[in-house]
């Protein structure tokens, strides 16, 4: 499938579309082990007596965890990634990507308020733009997403944009 205007306008109709995602509650062993995977030696991510002593209800999450993780699950058979490894249902579900090479583009975050372990958090997911780019290798588009990560009651916790390159 060519990148170009047609492309941009069928991916453009999910402008706006919103989805919403249960991540389930942070655990406090999931917490020990994404920061023990990124090197955290900080006390607030393992010590629970610290992190009450520090005004938390239980030990905090690094920052970036939930954005870092985009599934809590052991993950998409072979059968349901695409050729660059991406899963099929990542974000571009519904959207005519077949054959079209998807890779990330960076992403910006905002932080609002820690997550601690205990913690249900929801993710909202919502298409924000998409344009049309000339590089220097050819045409390419970039999609952005807002996620917004809230806790059961709305709080939010994290907010994201994030770029998805398609080339």
């Amino acid at each position: 499938m060519p990148v170009d205007e047609t492309l941009l306008d069928s991916i453009r109709t999910g402008i706006g579309s919103e989805r919403t995602h249960s991540l389930g509650e942070i655990t406090a062993l999931t917490i020990r082990r994404y920061a023990r995977a990124i090197g955290e030696s900080n006390p607030l991510y393992y010590d629970s007596e610290f992190a009450r002593a520090r005004g938390h209800a239980d030990i905090v999450a690094p920052p970036n965890l939930v954005t870092a993780v985009s599934s809590w699950d052991e993950g998409p058979a072979a059968a349901d990634l695409r050729a660059d490894g991406t899963p099929k249902a990542l974000q571009l579900e519904g959207l005519p990507t077949s054959g079209v090479r998807v890779m990330g583009g960076g992403e910006d975050m905002e932080f609002h308020n820690p997550i601690t372990a205990g913690t249900a958090v929801v993710e909202r997911t919502t298409m924000i733009d998409a344009e049309l780019v000339q590089g220097r290798k050819g045409p390419f588009i970039v999609v952005r997403y807002r996620h917004e990560f809230v806790n059961d009651d709305g709080l939010p916790l994290v907010t994201s944009t994030r770029k998805v390159l398609l080339r």
